[in-house]
């Protein structure tokens, strides 16, 4: 399950510390691997100048002909295969009077992550959160499907504490602070994780209700879809190499889908191999078209 960890500390690290734990930290899919840096990750919620000091330098980017445009998520510093950031949570009346814009994930929508990632208060009485796990290899991924949601916990995010999050596995819903809040997260990369779909869930129904549309995964999906209305042979090629490989199945299925559209006069063929796809995603969508083909 998601894990609540203590991590207030009297120490003080700089984020070029943090950014060397993370390098050197081993299994990056171990939740205990994970978990032993929010003591380092906790320390450096000490250094109250940080935030101060990223926004002199962006009010700075006014003198210096630079943009002062502040985004949600505040880069921090960054390895190989993880990310450090600061996140600002505003507060509804901050939302209502638009003092600080809101990206995705919005409030009020339950939402998986396709990586891992641990986050500490820094700052504010942080947002509530409701926290749910699912069992990402029970579902097949589409809009409308039934998931078994597991409650975990309702508890308001505040300084001292840290949260590790699995991704694919732990969902939450968040709700606005009382007060406009910060927050620290380190994000780790994983091949697997990242070939995934990040789902937006329908908590009364218990259903998938859709997907994140500011992953990579949204943004290759686009790619293959667009290209089976612009493409040529190369193109074919690509797409047939995408549908038998690729470790999403949603991806190879919109591939299936293109390939079809591309050449029209193969998509029996096109589609009667997809029935042999691995995922129940890809292989029942495949039996239904062709239901629907020869039922017509």
């Amino acid at each position: 399950m998601a894990l609540t960890i203590a991590c207030a500390s009297d120490q003080l690290v700089s984020v070029e510390e943090v950014i060397d734990r993370a390098r050197r930290l081993g299994d990056r899919d171990d939740p205990n691997s994970l978990a032993s840096l929010a003591p380092v990750l906790g320390a450096l919620v000490n250094d109250r100048e940080l935030i101060v000091r990223l926004l002199n330098r962006r009010l700075g980017g006014r003198v210096d002909g630079g943009s002062t445009a502040l985004a949600q998520a505040i880069p921090l510093g960054s390895g190989k295969d993880f990310r450090l950031r600061a996140n600002i949570w505003p507060s509804s009346a901050d939302l209502t009077a638009g003092r600080v814009q809101m990206s995705e994930p919005r409030y009020d929508v339950a939402h998986d992550h396709n990586f891992h990632f641990l986050t500490v208060g820094y700052f504010g009485d942080g947002y509530v959160t409701e926290i749910y796990e699912y069992d990402h290899d029970a579902i097949e991924g589409y809009v409308g499907e039934a998931v078994e949601l597991r409650f975990l916990e309702r508890t308001r995010f505040a300084s001292g504490r840290a949260m590790l999050y699995r991704g694919s596995r732990d969902l939450h819903v968040q709700f606005p602070p009382d007060e406009i809040s910060i927050t620290l997260s380190l994000m780790f990369d994983s091949p697997v994780l990242n070939a995934r779909d990040q789902f937006y869930f329908d908590l009364q129904r218990r259903t998938i209700a859709g997907f994140g549309a500011h992953t990579d995964t949204a943004r290759r999906i686009d790619a293959v879809a667009m290209a089976g209305h612009a493409g040529n042979g190369e193109t074919c090629q690509l797409l047939g190499d995408l549908a038998r490989r690729h470790p999403c199945r949603r991806t190879r299925l919109t591939a299936y889908e293109a390939l079809a559209r591309l050449l029209p006069d193969d998509a029996l063929k096109i589609w009667e191999r997809a029935c042999s796809d691995s995922a129940p995603l890809v292989a029942n969508e495949a039996r239904a078209r062709l239901a629907g083909w020869r039922g017509s």
